[in-house]
Protein backbone atom coordinates (compact mmCIF):
# COMPACT_ATOMS: atom_id res chain seq x y z
CA UNK A 1 0.00 0.00 0.00
CA UNK A 2 1.75 3.41 -1.24
CA UNK A 3 2.03 5.78 2.13
CA UNK A 4 1.87 10.14 0.98
CA UNK A 5 3.02 12.44 3.10
CA UNK A 6 0.47 15.17 4.20
CA UNK A 7 2.28 17.81 2.24
CA UNK A 8 2.04 15.78 -0.90
CA UNK A 9 -1.90 15.68 -0.75
CA UNK A 10 -2.24 19.14 0.25
CA UNK A 11 -0.22 20.19 -2.80
CA UNK A 12 -2.12 17.35 -5.29
CA UNK A 13 -5.76 19.13 -3.79
CA UNK A 14 -4.15 22.61 -3.87
CA UNK A 15 -5.14 23.36 -0.22
CA UNK A 16 -3.42 24.30 3.28
CA UNK A 17 -1.82 22.39 5.29
CA UNK A 18 -0.57 22.70 8.79
CA UNK A 19 1.24 20.48 11.38
CA UNK A 20 3.83 17.93 10.73
CA UNK A 21 3.62 17.69 6.81
CA UNK A 22 6.20 14.96 6.75
CA UNK A 23 3.96 12.32 8.24
CA UNK A 24 2.93 9.54 6.00
CA UNK A 25 -0.91 7.63 5.64
CA UNK A 26 -1.93 5.08 3.78
CA UNK A 27 -5.71 5.38 3.17
CA UNK A 28 -8.92 7.68 3.86
CA UNK A 29 -11.05 6.54 6.91
CA UNK A 30 -14.22 7.83 8.48
CA UNK A 31 -13.37 9.85 11.42
CA UNK A 32 -14.91 7.31 13.93
CA UNK A 33 -13.20 4.56 12.54
CA UNK A 34 -9.95 6.48 11.67
CA UNK A 35 -6.37 4.86 12.89
CA UNK A 36 -2.50 6.49 13.31
CA UNK A 37 -1.86 6.20 9.52
CA UNK A 38 -5.22 7.02 8.15
CA UNK A 39 -6.58 10.22 7.10
CA UNK A 40 -9.54 10.86 8.72
CA UNK A 41 -12.05 12.89 6.35
CA UNK A 42 -13.62 15.42 8.66
CA UNK A 43 -14.71 18.13 6.50
CA UNK A 44 -17.69 19.54 8.17
CA UNK A 45 -18.23 20.85 11.91
CA UNK A 46 -20.70 17.95 12.33
CA UNK A 47 -18.00 15.25 12.44
CA UNK A 48 -16.20 16.65 15.33
CA UNK A 49 -17.42 14.59 17.78
CA UNK A 50 -16.88 11.55 15.91
CA UNK A 51 -12.72 12.58 14.73
CA UNK A 52 -12.53 12.74 19.09
CA UNK A 53 -14.35 9.35 19.15
CA UNK A 54 -11.23 7.96 16.82
CA UNK A 55 -7.63 7.92 17.05
CA UNK A 56 -6.93 9.54 13.95
CA UNK A 57 -3.32 11.67 14.13
CA UNK A 58 -4.26 13.61 10.77
CA UNK A 59 -7.47 14.50 8.93
CA UNK A 60 -8.51 16.84 6.41
CA UNK A 61 -10.64 19.36 8.66
CA UNK A 62 -13.17 22.73 8.16
CA UNK A 63 -11.44 25.73 7.79
CA UNK A 64 -11.27 27.24 10.98
CA UNK A 65 -11.31 24.04 13.37
CA UNK A 66 -8.74 23.70 16.02
CA UNK A 67 -7.10 20.61 15.13
CA UNK A 68 -4.82 20.50 17.82
CA UNK A 69 -7.03 20.86 20.51
CA UNK A 70 -9.14 18.05 18.89
CA UNK A 71 -5.47 15.83 19.30
CA UNK A 72 -4.42 15.84 15.31
CA UNK A 73 -0.59 16.27 14.52
CA UNK A 74 -1.66 17.31 11.04
CA UNK A 75 -4.24 18.83 9.26
CA UNK A 76 -5.26 19.79 5.82
CA UNK A 77 -8.03 22.81 5.54
CA UNK A 78 -10.98 22.29 3.42
CA UNK A 79 -12.80 25.36 2.55
CA UNK A 80 -15.43 23.27 0.47
CA UNK A 81 -15.91 19.81 1.42
CA UNK A 82 -17.36 18.28 -1.40
CA UNK A 83 -14.92 19.87 -3.42
CA UNK A 84 -11.77 18.48 -1.64
CA UNK A 85 -13.73 14.83 -1.50
CA UNK A 86 -13.33 14.79 -5.95
CA UNK A 87 -9.95 15.39 -5.30
CA UNK A 88 -9.20 13.37 -2.53
CA UNK A 89 -10.78 9.71 -4.57
CA UNK A 90 -8.68 11.05 -7.06
CA UNK A 91 -5.57 11.05 -4.70
CA UNK A 92 -6.36 7.82 -3.57
CA UNK A 93 -7.73 6.14 -6.37
CA UNK A 94 -8.04 2.57 -6.68
CA UNK A 95 -8.01 1.76 -10.26
CA UNK A 96 -8.61 -1.29 -11.83
CA UNK A 97 -5.87 -3.77 -12.67
CA UNK A 98 -5.34 -4.15 -16.48
CA UNK A 99 -1.87 -5.75 -17.84
CA UNK A 100 -0.28 -3.33 -20.45
CA UNK A 101 -0.77 -4.24 -23.99
CA UNK A 102 -3.20 -6.31 -25.47
CA UNK A 103 -4.42 -9.64 -23.74
CA UNK A 104 -3.80 -13.09 -26.00
CA UNK A 105 -7.34 -13.55 -25.05
CA UNK A 106 -8.61 -10.33 -27.03
CA UNK A 107 -9.92 -10.23 -30.39
CA UNK A 108 -8.77 -6.79 -33.04
CA UNK A 109 -9.26 -6.58 -36.10
CA UNK A 110 -6.27 -6.33 -38.28
CA UNK A 111 -7.67 -2.94 -39.66
CA UNK A 112 -8.33 -1.32 -36.05
CA UNK A 113 -6.01 1.24 -34.97
CA UNK A 114 -4.95 1.00 -30.96
CA UNK A 115 -3.12 4.23 -29.57
CA UNK A 116 -0.06 3.80 -27.42
CA UNK A 117 -0.41 2.78 -24.14
CA UNK A 118 -3.59 0.63 -24.06
CA UNK A 119 -3.98 -2.06 -21.46
CA UNK A 120 -6.62 -4.28 -23.21
CA UNK A 121 -8.44 -6.50 -21.03
CA UNK A 122 -9.27 -10.76 -21.63
CA UNK A 123 -12.58 -11.55 -24.28
CA UNK A 124 -12.41 -7.68 -25.88
CA UNK A 125 -13.25 -7.59 -29.39
CA UNK A 126 -12.68 -4.36 -31.26
CA UNK A 127 -14.41 -4.08 -34.56
CA UNK A 128 -12.46 -3.30 -38.24
CA UNK A 129 -11.33 -0.20 -38.88
CA UNK A 130 -12.18 1.58 -35.31
CA UNK A 131 -9.73 3.77 -33.89
CA UNK A 132 -8.94 4.16 -30.63
CA UNK A 133 -6.68 6.51 -28.48
CA UNK A 134 -4.03 6.66 -26.59
CA UNK A 135 -3.96 4.96 -22.91
CA UNK A 136 -7.42 3.02 -23.61
CA UNK A 137 -7.83 0.84 -21.04
CA UNK A 138 -10.66 -1.92 -21.33
CA UNK A 139 -11.05 -4.41 -18.52
CA UNK A 140 -12.66 -7.39 -19.76
CA UNK A 141 -15.80 -8.56 -22.54
CA UNK A 142 -16.42 -5.34 -23.72
CA UNK A 143 -16.79 -4.75 -28.09
CA UNK A 144 -15.91 -2.09 -29.72
CA UNK A 145 -18.05 -1.66 -33.21
CA UNK A 146 -16.70 -1.22 -37.08
CA UNK A 147 -15.78 1.98 -37.82
CA UNK A 148 -16.01 3.14 -34.26
CA UNK A 149 -13.68 6.48 -33.36
CA UNK A 150 -12.80 6.97 -29.41
CA UNK A 151 -10.10 9.33 -28.05
CA UNK A 152 -7.19 9.16 -25.32
CA UNK A 153 -7.87 7.76 -21.89
CA UNK A 154 -10.88 5.75 -22.36
CA UNK A 155 -11.43 3.64 -19.80
CA UNK A 156 -14.57 0.70 -19.93
CA UNK A 157 -15.39 -1.68 -17.44
CA UNK A 158 -16.67 -5.22 -17.90
CA UNK A 159 -19.36 -5.74 -20.55
CA UNK A 160 -19.27 -2.19 -22.19
CA UNK A 161 -20.53 -2.24 -25.74
CA UNK A 162 -19.94 0.79 -27.63
CA UNK A 163 -21.92 0.33 -31.37
CA UNK A 164 -20.63 0.78 -34.88
CA UNK A 165 -19.99 3.95 -36.13
CA UNK A 166 -20.27 5.77 -32.64
CA UNK A 167 -17.53 8.85 -31.88
CA UNK A 168 -16.62 9.14 -28.47
CA UNK A 169 -14.37 12.06 -27.45
CA UNK A 170 -11.10 12.07 -24.88
CA UNK A 171 -11.86 11.18 -20.89
CA UNK A 172 -14.57 8.65 -21.72
CA UNK A 173 -15.21 6.66 -18.92
CA UNK A 174 -18.44 3.80 -18.81
CA UNK A 175 -19.25 1.54 -16.26
CA UNK A 176 -20.07 -2.18 -16.44
CA UNK A 177 -22.92 -3.30 -19.05
CA UNK A 178 -23.38 -0.04 -20.47
CA UNK A 179 -24.57 -0.27 -23.93
CA UNK A 180 -24.00 3.16 -26.81
CA UNK A 181 -25.28 2.87 -29.92
CA UNK A 182 -28.21 0.28 -30.03
CA UNK A 183 -30.88 0.30 -32.03
CA UNK A 184 -33.36 3.23 -31.50
CA UNK A 185 -36.98 2.13 -30.37
CA UNK A 186 -39.18 3.09 -33.87
CA UNK A 187 -41.70 1.18 -35.70
CA UNK A 188 -44.58 1.63 -37.81
CA UNK A 189 -48.03 0.86 -38.32
CA UNK A 190 -49.01 0.09 -42.38
CA UNK A 191 -51.98 2.07 -41.69
CA UNK A 192 -53.01 4.77 -39.20
CA UNK A 193 -53.14 2.88 -35.73
CA UNK A 194 -54.59 3.26 -32.17
CA UNK A 195 -52.08 6.20 -30.87
CA UNK A 196 -52.39 7.48 -33.90
CA UNK A 197 -56.53 7.76 -33.92
CA UNK A 198 -55.81 8.22 -30.08
CA UNK A 199 -54.02 11.36 -30.99
CA UNK A 200 -56.41 12.96 -33.44
CA UNK A 201 -59.92 12.02 -32.09
CA UNK A 202 -59.53 10.99 -28.38
CA UNK A 203 -60.81 7.17 -29.14
CA UNK A 204 -59.86 4.26 -30.19
CA UNK A 205 -61.83 2.16 -32.39
CA UNK A 206 -61.37 -0.96 -34.62
CA UNK A 207 -60.61 0.67 -37.47
CA UNK A 208 -56.80 1.45 -35.99
CA UNK A 209 -56.35 -2.03 -35.60
CA UNK A 210 -52.95 -3.27 -36.31
CA UNK A 211 -51.67 -6.82 -37.13
CA UNK A 212 -47.80 -6.10 -36.53
CA UNK A 213 -45.43 -3.36 -36.85
CA UNK A 214 -42.88 -2.61 -39.49
CA UNK A 215 -39.37 -1.43 -37.83
CA UNK A 216 -37.81 1.59 -38.63
CA UNK A 217 -34.17 0.95 -38.56
CA UNK A 218 -31.74 3.38 -36.87
CA UNK A 219 -29.18 4.68 -39.80
CA UNK A 220 -27.65 7.17 -37.66
CA UNK A 221 -24.90 6.49 -34.77
CA UNK A 222 -24.32 8.53 -31.62
CA UNK A 223 -21.88 11.17 -30.98
CA UNK A 224 -20.51 11.92 -27.63
CA UNK A 225 -17.99 14.81 -26.47
CA UNK A 226 -15.42 14.64 -24.03
CA UNK A 227 -15.16 13.95 -20.06
CA UNK A 228 -18.45 11.79 -20.90
CA UNK A 229 -19.31 9.52 -18.24
CA UNK A 230 -21.60 6.38 -17.71
CA UNK A 231 -23.16 4.53 -14.96
CA UNK A 232 -23.53 1.04 -15.42
CA UNK A 233 -26.48 -0.30 -17.21
CA UNK A 234 -27.24 2.90 -19.08
CA UNK A 235 -28.55 2.54 -22.93
CA UNK A 236 -28.21 5.01 -25.33
CA UNK A 237 -30.19 4.75 -28.96
CA UNK A 238 -28.84 5.80 -32.47
CA UNK A 239 -30.48 7.78 -34.11
CA UNK A 240 -32.84 7.32 -37.06
CA UNK A 241 -30.97 9.06 -39.87
CA UNK A 242 -28.86 11.82 -37.86
CA UNK A 243 -27.08 10.78 -34.73
CA UNK A 244 -27.88 11.04 -31.22
CA UNK A 245 -25.47 13.65 -29.40
CA UNK A 246 -24.30 14.07 -26.31
CA UNK A 247 -21.92 17.12 -25.48
CA UNK A 248 -18.48 17.79 -23.50
CA UNK A 249 -18.60 17.14 -19.39
CA UNK A 250 -22.23 15.29 -19.38
CA UNK A 251 -22.22 12.32 -16.75
CA UNK A 252 -25.23 9.69 -16.78
CA UNK A 253 -25.74 7.99 -13.49
CA UNK A 254 -27.02 4.48 -13.68
CA UNK A 255 -30.56 2.72 -16.11
CA UNK A 256 -30.48 5.99 -18.24
CA UNK A 257 -31.70 5.65 -21.25
CA UNK A 258 -31.41 8.15 -24.13
CA UNK A 259 -33.72 7.75 -26.95
CA UNK A 260 -32.96 7.94 -30.49
CA UNK A 261 -32.52 11.06 -32.10
CA UNK A 262 -31.57 13.13 -28.93
CA UNK A 263 -29.57 16.29 -28.49
CA UNK A 264 -28.11 16.85 -24.81
CA UNK A 265 -26.10 19.71 -24.03
CA UNK A 266 -22.60 20.00 -22.35
CA UNK A 267 -22.09 19.64 -18.81
CA UNK A 268 -25.70 17.92 -17.67
CA UNK A 269 -26.12 15.65 -14.84
CA UNK A 270 -28.96 12.72 -15.60
CA UNK A 271 -29.48 10.92 -12.33
CA UNK A 272 -30.58 7.20 -12.07
CA UNK A 273 -33.86 6.04 -14.07
CA UNK A 274 -34.12 9.22 -16.19
CA UNK A 275 -35.31 8.29 -19.40
CA UNK A 276 -35.57 10.73 -22.51
CA UNK A 277 -37.64 9.95 -25.32
CA UNK A 278 -36.73 10.34 -28.83
CA UNK A 279 -35.96 13.62 -30.38
CA UNK A 280 -35.88 15.65 -27.82
CA UNK A 281 -33.36 18.27 -27.39
CA UNK A 282 -31.78 19.35 -23.90
CA UNK A 283 -30.04 22.78 -23.52
CA UNK A 284 -26.45 22.97 -21.54
CA UNK A 285 -26.13 22.85 -17.70
CA UNK A 286 -29.63 20.48 -17.39
CA UNK A 287 -29.91 18.80 -14.29
CA UNK A 288 -32.46 16.00 -14.31
CA UNK A 289 -33.06 14.12 -10.77
CA UNK A 290 -33.46 10.41 -10.57
CA UNK A 291 -36.56 8.90 -12.44
CA UNK A 292 -36.92 12.03 -14.39
CA UNK A 293 -39.38 11.17 -17.31
CA UNK A 294 -39.25 13.42 -20.66
CA UNK A 295 -41.85 12.95 -23.43
CA UNK A 296 -40.40 12.95 -27.00
CA UNK A 297 -40.53 15.52 -29.71
CA UNK A 298 -39.63 18.51 -26.97
CA UNK A 299 -37.31 20.96 -26.42
CA UNK A 300 -35.48 21.50 -22.63
CA UNK A 301 -33.87 25.05 -22.64
CA UNK A 302 -30.30 25.48 -20.42
CA UNK A 303 -29.53 25.41 -16.96
CA UNK A 304 -32.85 23.82 -16.05
CA UNK A 305 -33.33 21.91 -13.25
CA UNK A 306 -36.21 18.81 -12.42
CA UNK A 307 -36.50 17.37 -9.07
CA UNK A 308 -36.86 13.89 -9.22
CA UNK A 309 -40.13 11.58 -10.52
CA UNK A 310 -41.14 14.77 -12.63
CA UNK A 311 -42.60 14.08 -15.51
CA UNK A 312 -41.80 16.37 -18.38
CA UNK A 313 -44.35 16.72 -21.24
CA UNK A 314 -43.88 20.09 -23.07
CA UNK A 315 -41.27 22.37 -23.80
CA UNK A 316 -39.39 24.32 -20.92
CA UNK A 317 -38.00 27.67 -21.11
CA UNK A 318 -34.20 28.41 -19.86
CA UNK A 319 -33.53 28.39 -16.19
CA UNK A 320 -36.36 26.98 -14.94
CA UNK A 321 -36.34 24.78 -11.72
CA UNK A 322 -39.11 21.85 -12.60
CA UNK A 323 -41.26 19.52 -10.26
CA UNK A 324 -43.81 17.01 -10.32
CA UNK A 325 -45.98 15.26 -12.64
CA UNK A 326 -46.64 16.49 -14.55
CA UNK A 327 -43.93 19.07 -14.35
CA UNK A 328 -44.50 22.64 -13.51
CA UNK A 329 -42.63 25.28 -11.79
CA UNK A 330 -41.33 24.55 -8.93
CA UNK A 331 -43.29 27.12 -7.02
CA UNK A 332 -46.39 26.35 -8.55
CA UNK A 333 -46.36 22.38 -7.56
CA UNK A 334 -45.54 23.47 -3.96
CA UNK A 335 -48.54 25.52 -3.74
CA UNK A 336 -51.04 22.71 -5.88
CA UNK A 337 -49.54 20.25 -3.68
CA UNK A 338 -50.87 22.17 -0.13
CA UNK A 339 -53.99 22.58 -2.05
CA UNK A 340 -54.57 18.67 -2.96
CA UNK A 341 -53.82 18.21 0.80
CA UNK A 342 -56.08 20.51 1.93
CA UNK A 343 -58.91 19.06 -0.12
CA UNK A 344 -60.27 16.42 2.14
CA UNK A 345 -61.01 19.09 4.60
CA UNK A 346 -62.31 21.37 2.01
CA UNK A 347 -64.85 18.64 1.34
CA UNK A 348 -65.88 18.36 4.81
CA UNK A 349 -66.77 22.14 4.87
CA UNK A 350 -69.09 21.67 1.53
CA UNK A 351 -71.02 18.99 2.73
CA UNK A 352 -71.48 20.93 6.15
CA UNK A 353 -73.14 23.72 4.09
CA UNK A 354 -75.09 21.90 1.76
CA UNK A 355 -76.46 19.85 5.08
CA UNK A 356 -77.14 23.29 6.87
CA UNK A 357 -78.62 24.66 3.69
CA UNK A 358 -80.97 21.43 3.46
CA UNK A 359 -82.03 21.72 7.05
CA UNK A 360 -83.01 25.40 6.92
CA UNK A 361 -86.70 26.06 7.18
CA UNK A 362 -88.74 27.02 4.18
CA UNK A 363 -90.33 30.86 4.87
CA UNK A 364 -91.37 31.20 1.12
Amino acid sequence: MTELTIKDIANALGAEAVGDLSMRVAQVAEPHKAAAGDLALAMEPSYEAALRDGNATAAIVWAGADWQEMGLQAAILSPRSRYILSGISHVFEKAPEIEAGVHPMALVHPTATIGEGAAIGPFCTIGARAVIGANARMVSHCTIGEDAVIGDDMLLYSGVRIGARCKIGSGFICQSNTVVGADGFSYVTPQPGAVEEAKKTGQITGASRTDGFARINSLGAVTLGDNVEMGANCAIDRGTISNTTIGDGTKLDNLVHVGHNVTVGKTCLLCGQVGIAGSTVIGDRVVLGGQVGVADHITIGSDVIAAGKSGISSNVPSGRLMMGSPAMKMDQNIESYKALRRLPRLVKKVEALQKAVSNKPDIS
